[in-house]
């Protein structure tokens, strides 16, 4: 039988097997639509108060701030089987990836105000998008303008991904209009809960929470930017890239399952006197998923332990965002159809596998976005 995992170290390996059996006891299958109420909540809060309690939320976090200083490839591990077995716990995704520009670049009072409350389960959200701006990311309108020795901060972000459950927003920010674009950004790290702020959250088809959050004057101070004035673009970049790495981990995991449901059915369905899963047809179409599949998890743990190296890893990245994405829609939808109606039921989950990996292949950069910034690796573009 093919083995789906590359090479762990026996102490990633217990971790694995710990995870799996955290998702087992506290989110098996028979639960789920409980737990996410019909599958319209992607968030719960006690499965996540539960999930901080066993450490895991604070894996890339030092010691010092009350975390247990591992790295992104032990990040990528959870992720992926989180997204596995299904667990609702959304707000983790935009922690991590949040977390990273934090912990490379934020002030010494930032980390010690905010690191350990994240890892014993506070909630982080990223605000970029806006009603005009998506894929170029550095186009924000949203402003800071200075008042004296304080900045007011307006605008509107669409798609802030958890902001209804978050206790801090990292906003992308215009803080100079006088130079290029890329040069004149700044992040600022404000609590969700600051007078000004405000959200609104979007009815959306898969299973993610996400919010249009308002800026009205909100007063912010020098010491809440993370990484220096103007020097937004640097820190959001490299986030970027640890962002690419746990979405492509997240589309392993979904489509994974996806995989292991499909080759379950075609095993068992019987038509014309036989399982389907022995006409060639079927046969080959999960062949090629698995070789998919085992790519893209190689793809996977090479890119996680590049970034937790300290290497860049841009190009790495987008490939493997690219690849683990547009997979994992590709085998949810070889799924639904070889499921045939019981795969487009709501009573299947396969239905949901679908919906949740065709949004994996637009936010955190297109396919067509990451396409573009292989190119420029390759000396293709500017």
């Amino acid at each position: 039988m093919l083995t789906f995992r590359g090479k762990l170290t026996p102490e990633q390996s217990a971790f694995v097997e710990a995870v799996d059996g955290f998702c087992q006891r506290e989110c098996p299958p028979h639960k789920l639509r409980e737990l996410t109420k019909g599958g319209t909540v992607a968030h719960n809060d006690e499965l996540y108060a539960k999930l901080a309690s066993t450490g895991w939320l604070g894996l890339t976090i030092p010691e010092e701030y009350g975390g247990v200083g591992g790295t992104l490839s032990e990040v990528a591990l959870l992720t992926e089987r989180l997204a596995y077995h299904r667990v609702p716990v959304g707000g983790y995704l935009t922690t991590v990836i949040t977390l990273q520009a934090l912990i490379k670049y934020g002030s010494e009072e930032q980390k010690r105000a905010v690191l350990p409350g994240v890892a014993a389960g506070d909630i982080l959200s990223i605000a970029i998008t806006e009603p005009d701006t998506g894929s170029d990311a550095a186009a924000v309108k949203t402003r800071a303008r200075k008042v004296g020795s304080r900045w007011q901060l307006s605008g509107e972000k669409t798609f802030t991904s958890n902001a209804n459950h978050a206790r801090w927003v990292l906003v992308v920010t215009r803080t100079n209009t006088e130079v290029p674009k890329h040069q004149g950004l700044s992040l600022f790290l404000l609590p969700m809960d600051r007078r000004g702020i405000s959200f609104e959250r979007l009815d959306m088809l898969g299973h993610i929470d996400t919010n249009i959050t308002r800026y009205e004057d909100v007063d912010a101070g020098d010491e809440e930017i993370v990484g220096g004035i103007d020097q937004g673009w640097r820190a959001l970049v490299r986030g970027l890239n640890s962002e690419r790495l746990i979405i492509a981990a997240e589309a392993l995991g979904i489509g994974q399952r996806a995989f292991d449901e499909t080759l379950r059915y075609v095993k068992e369905r019987r038509q014309f006197g036989q399982p389907i899963g022995r006409f060639q047809a079927l046969q080959h179409g999960l062949a090629e998923s698995a070789a998919k599949l085992l790519s893209t998890r190689l793809l996977v743990e090479h890119t996680a332990a590049l970034l937790s190296s300290g290497e860049p890893a841009p190009g790495e990245a987008s490939i493997t965002k690219l690849q683990a994405t547009e997979t994992a829609k590709e085998v949810a939808l070889q799924g639904m159809q070889f499921m045939g109606g019981m795969g487009y039921s709501m009573e299947s989950e396969m239905q949901s596998y679908v919906r949740d990996t065709l949004v994996m292949t637009i936010f955190g950069g297109t396919s067509q976005i990451q396409k573009n910034i292989i190119a420029a690796q390759l000396g293709l573009s500017d």
